[in-house]
């Protein structure tokens, strides 16, 4: 049926029109919405960067940065106070900022030297308060490989975000002159004024307030990242002294446990400074667990050495070589590593001295030292004339143990494997302290 009333298709027409209106504006209301929802999903956040540049700074800078990239973050606010620190570790951190995809902001808001420097130019904008300086990173040591290197580590970084290569190199090497800009034989450091005429950063910000107004953005958007009681611990277990302090601690105590029968304080105490050592500096990333696992085979080698095979020889040298190599690796630089290992051997064998002077001597330590005790333990010049005697075995031996000969007790280890207790043996060699003894079958009667 046809409707040809103008006026009913009028009406229609109208309906129409408003139906479609009604539609458009709910469709706006939806867009506006799920636009809201997307700004607000792109967070802004921040981080404070203070005090010295060490692996325990990566650990926290790479959770930060992890947690943000994880929440859908778009920008990262790097706040930076510090004198520097650590090369390694800057290193390891600037590469982190690098690979990730968030837009680096970093702010410099006091002193940003030597290492923070490095990190300071990762920024993709770079922010800096009045009265603020960044630079003076001069290597140690000052050697020609170690500035070689650090200088094209700051020109590649300066580059990679747009800025000029030379001036960075200028902070690191004092041999580098640019004119109107710094004279040989000085290191460059720059003021937050000279920092943005020479476009070394971007704008003056004399706080996060006033670096979100620069960036039009809310300071309620900024989302804070503080540091967590489990990065405050690692940061000081991982410090060079607490590192070495703890050391010092597990080797006495296990001396101490070695000096007295038993397994108790000692060796409790020991193994736990062990653990909490490795823990933190494996939490870190500075190691991964085959220094870990070389550290346990030196120690295991060594302790072979004592109880299986008596003298000192290729079992014992080893096992401390792994220790030493396991432990140089767990610091920062050749340096700091060489100066913990020696400090830590020095005062080890100092208390390990004491004690013995305190405590005496035991079967254990006895093991190593062979010398002559009230127990009837005797050196080796005493032993020449062992040979072809014979003796009786007061313990198993397996193969090492302890045998008797002329009313004195001494250690030896049998030529072939194992050697009942009670049993009648021949010393066939002395070499040093080992005494090899074979075991001689008595006659039927």
């Amino acid at each position: 049926m046809e409707v040809n009333n103008p006026l009913i298709l009028i009406l229609g027409v109208k309906k129409l029109r408003k139906k479609v209106l009604i539609f458009l504006i709910l469709f706006l209301i939806i867009i506006t919405i799920f636009s809201s929802a997307e700004r607000a999903s792109a967070s802004i956040y921040h981080i404070q960067l203070e005090g010295e540049i060490n692996i325990a700074q990566y650990s926290f800078i790479n959770d930060a940065l992890t947690k943000a990239e994880a929440e859908g973050a778009e920008e990262f606010i790097i706040e930076i106070n510090s004198l520097g620190g650590y090369v390694d570790p800057a290193l390891r951190i600037r590469d982190r900022i690098f690979n990730s995809p968030l837009r680096i902001i970093t702010f410099v808001n006091g002193r940003a030297w030597s290492a923070a420097a490095l990190l300071a130019l990762t920024g993709d904008e770079i922010y800096i308060s009045s009265g603020s300086s960044i630079g003076a990173a001069e290597t140690r040591p000052q050697e020609e490989k170690y500035i070689s290197a650090l200088r094209k580590e700051f020109a590649a970084t300066a580059e990679r975000t747009g800025r000029n290569g030379q001036i960075a190199e200028a902070m690191v090497d004092s041999d580098l002159e640019i004119e109107s800009i710094i004279e040989r034989e000085k290191l460059l450091t720059l003021t937050a004024r000279e920092a943005v005429e020479l476009g070394m950063a971007d704008f003056i910000a004399e706080n996060l307030n006033e670096l979100s107004e620069l960036k039009s953005i809310r300071t309620e958007e900024i989302i804070r990242i503080e540091r967590s009681s489990l990065h405050n611990i690692i940061a000081l277990i991982t410090n060079p002294y607490i590192s070495a302090l703890l050391l010092v601690v597990a080797f006495s105590a296990l001396i101490f446990e070695a000096l007295t029968p038993g397994f108790a304080v000692g060796g409790t105490i020991g193994i736990l400074s062990l653990l909490i050592f490795f823990a933190g500096h494996i939490l870190t990333g500075a190691i991964g667990m085959g220094m870990l696992i070389l550290f346990m085979i030196g120690i295991i080698l060594i302790f072979f050495e004592i109880f299986v095979i008596p003298g000192f020889g290729v079992a014992g040298i080893s096992g401390i070589t792994a220790v030493l190599i396991s432990l140089f690796f767990v610091f920062p630089n050749r340096t700091i590593a060489l100066n913990v290992l020696l400090g830590v051997m020095f005062f080890t064998l100092l208390i390990a001295f004491i004690m013995i002077k305190k405590l005496g001597t035991s079967r254990f330590w006895n093991k190593i030292s062979l010398e002559k005790s009230s127990e009837g333990y005797y050196s080796s010049s005493d032993k020449k004339d062992y040979v072809g005697r014979k003796a009786v075995t007061i313990t198993k031996l397996r193969p090492a143990g302890t045998i008797e000969i002329d009313n004195s007790r001494v250690d030896a280890v049998s030529e072939g494997g194992f050697i009942e207790k009670n049993s009648t043996v021949e010393v066939v060699s002395v070499s040093g302290s080992r005494i090899v003894v074979r075991e001689i079958e008595e006659e039927a009667k």
